[in-house]
């Protein structure tokens, strides 16, 4: 504390600073400077900044001029107007100090000097006490408005009087530019509904409102910007206050959230992969499952469940390094042949799940599942590794005895393992067939009534001239849709044709409806002569002596000539009965059509056949088109035969095409036509036309 006294008597600054000093304790110093009347000056208080002006209005002092002290009275109150004054007096005289109170801003009363020292006293406890308050009021100040935590003091109605620095930065304010505004400016609209909820049974007379309750909930803000803002507010009313007063602290959750977020990806999130798993996996399931129509068959979700064989005996041989690495490079495969729609899961180590697009078949499940499994028969290189992974495949779709996810995946995983056991790339879970032979059986009543149902289709895949990129011709294939099984793959329904003797009526009903569409199409102009219609014979049927009659049967009612049909008769089944075989191959060629060797190199047989029976065709089997492109060894034979086939005047067309890299190497070794995904999958037939249509008018522009 600071003191100014105005006095001629200059002892009087050093016996008030020995009355003063002991009851200074809680100051930081209390000091004294002496000054006459005419050494008062405008300067001399701004430098000095005092607490306490001492005007000592004894005898000496009396003598000065009224004016020289109304001079001082106003300098005081002009320079510092708030300042405690105090006068020493030798006796009161009130009539005096009427006319002098007039003049000052704040008057102490008079004290004569015997009672200084107890009004000193007096003054010094008020003082302490404003000091008190006042570094309270700074230390509050302080903190309000350096809080991290955005903090605001608002009305009833939530208009907001106070606000401090953060909320400001936070909402993108600048100085004090949300005071004023309502709180429910800062709030989009459904955490702006509850919170003028709650503030209306805040402001309400009920009771368990006014016992200290407190309003904390995470939500959003809104910026300046309109951009959403993770905010935690937690608001209480201001106890002691004439009018309620609300004080709202709002803390930036940001990161917050953002943690939480990556704290819950990680729990849903495979860490190597970045795959979703299990639980996103029956999320996903669920959400399709309830959105299903259960009566329609024909949109019911599809989970297919991929297994990597032998994934562990990697892992334990060439170190989980190379092992991660691995199945990171085979995920990249199995990704590349999925659909936007389709998604793909780690529900283990090895394991993973592929929630199909809505509307797919079994058909397109047998198509998806080959191309990747084309794609996993090429070599996987790590280092100066050349390694190979294979995988099977369990599927299941839903119905009304998978009516939720967890079964839905119990059953894949029954089918799964069915693949595993009987070693086949893939297996389909039906529903009420626990054991494969009730399922059969089942196929079986259904295959007996199927052809009078009319339950069979017919698709077809393009065959491509190599040369020149045009349609040369068709592959017909049978398809089948079960009414109550819905679309049943060709893998599992031909070896049950062939078992129960029905191969026989079902493949002559192809040959006759394939010739029938072909001539219907070549008579309206669809088809061009040069185009060609391959189809399929079982080797059951074959050796059966009833082909012949079915062949001609077919080219006569339909009236499509002989060279416009080829027949494609696997390798496997010229293995045995040579002269039987051969006897059969001459009478078709008698009719005039065209014989093509199919699956050519899987038979493993004796090549001198290729002289003695008359083919026409060689069809490269897809196995050797998978690796060309790594494998020198499959590049040098699929040479091999093409070059073999042009010196025995034979055609070739190569299956299993998929890429542009390979049809430019079967067009840089000569091969005739090729078949493949690359150009198109099977097709119906009406797709089939529109896609000639559309190839022609593509080349007509």
């Amino acid at each position: 504390m600071d003191a100014i006294i105005i006095t001629e008597d200059h002892s009087l600054s050093h016996q008030i600073k020995l009355w003063c000093e002991p009851n200074c304790v809680s100051l930081e110093q209390f000091s004294t400077s002496s000054f006459s009347s005419n050494e008062i000056t405008c300067e001399c208080l701004a430098k000095r900044e005092p607490d306490l002006i001492i005007v000592d209005l004894r005898d000496s002092f009396l003598q000065t001029s009224g004016d020289e002290l109304a001079n001082i009275r106003t300098l005081v109150a002009s320079e510092s107007p708030h300042l405690y004054m105090l006068y020493i007096i030798d006796e009161v005289d009130p009539e005096y100090w009427l006319n002098a109170h007039e003049y000052d801003y704040r008057v102490v009363m008079p004290a004569p000097i015997g009672k200084l020292e107890a009004k000193l006293n007096s003054i010094l406890t008020n003082y302490r006490v404003m000091h008190e308050l006042k570094s309270q009021v700074l230390l509050m100040e302080t903190l309000f408005d350096r809080s991290r935590d955005g903090i605001a003091i608002s009305d009833k109605n939530g208009n907001l009087l106070i606000t401090n620095h953060q909320l400001n930065s936070l909402f993108g304010y600048k100085n004090h530019g949300l005071d004023g505004k309502n709180v429910s400016e800062l709030l989009p609209k459904p955490y702006n509904e509850h919170f003028r909820q709650y503030l209306s049974k805040f402001s309400s007379t009920i009771e368990e409102y006014k016992q200290g309750h407190k309003f904390v909930e995470e939500g959003e803000g809104l910026d300046i910007h309109g951009k959403i803002i993770p905010v935690e507010l937690s608001i209480t009313e201001l106890p002691g206050l004439n009018e309620m007063r609300y004080l709202a602290v709002i803390r930036d959750i940001r990161q917050k959230s953002a943690d939480k977020r990556a704290l819950s990806k990680a729990s849903q999130y495979d860490a190597l992969t970045q795959l979703p798993g299990r639980e996103l996996l029956i999320n996903r399931l669920t959400k399709r499952i309830n959105q299903w129509d259960i009566n329609k068959i024909s949109q019911s979700p599809y989970l297919l469940l991929i297994d990597i064989n032998r994934f562990k005996t990697f892992n334990e041989s060439l170190g989980h390094k190379v092992g991660d690495q691995l199945l990171i490079n085979l995920i990249r495969r199995i990704r590349f042949n999925l659909s936007e729609q389709d998604t793909l899961y780690r529900v283990a180590s090895d394991e993973f799940a592929i929630v199909l697009k809505p509307g797919i078949t079994e058909n397109d499940i047998d198509c998806l599942t080959g191309q990747i499994l084309d794609d996993l028969a090429k070599p996987f290189f790590m280092g100066t590794l050349e390694l190979y992974m294979t995988v099977c495949f369990g599927v299941a779709k839903a119905n009304q005895d998978t009516d939720s996810a967890e079964s839905l995946l119990q059953c894949a995983n029954q089918a799964l393992l069915q693949a595993k056991q009987s070693n086949t790339p893939i297996s389909y879970y039906r529903a009420k067939e626990n054991t494969s032979s009730t399922y059969r059986l089942e196929l079986e009543s259904s295959l007996f009534k199927a052809l009078d149902n009319e339950d069979f289709e017919l698709y077809y895949q393009p065959q491509v001239c190599v040369r020149n990129g045009h349609i040369s011709g068709a592959e017909a294939l049978l398809r089948w849709s079960d009414a109550k099984h819905g679309a049943i793959s060709p893998m599992e329904f031909i070896p049950i044709l062939e078992d129960t003797g029905l191969i026989d009526r079902v493949g002559s009903w192809v040959i006759e409806k394939a010739c029938a569409f072909w001539k219907f199409w070549q008579d309206e102009g669809l088809i061009q002569p040069e185009q060609k219609l391959s189809v399929n014979v079982s080797p059951y049927q074959f050796r059966n002596t009833g082909l012949l009659v079915s062949v001609k049967s077919a080219l006569e009612e339909s009236g499509l000539s002989p060279n416009d049909l080829i027949l494609e008769i696997t390798e496997s089944t010229l293995l045995a009965d040579d002269e039987n075989n051969l006897a059969i191959l001459n009478s078709l060629k008698s009719l005039g059509v065209t014989i093509a060797l199919d699956d050519f190199g899987t038979g493993f047989s004796s090549l001198s056949y290729l002289t003695r029976f008359p083919i026409d065709y060689l069809k490269v089997d897809r196995s050797f088109l998978m690796n060309i492109m790594d494998s020198t060894n499959d590049a040098h034979l699929v040479t091999a035969i093409i070059n073999m086939a042009q010196s025995l005047e034979m055609k070739v067309i190569a299956e299993g095409v998929d890429s542009i890299e390979k049809l430019n190497f079967l067009k840089l070794k000569g091969c005739d036509n090729y078949q493949g995904f690359y150009f198109s999958r099977p097709v119906s037939g009406n797709e089939f036309i529109r896609l000639i249509n559309h190839i022609s008018h593509m080349e007509a522009c």
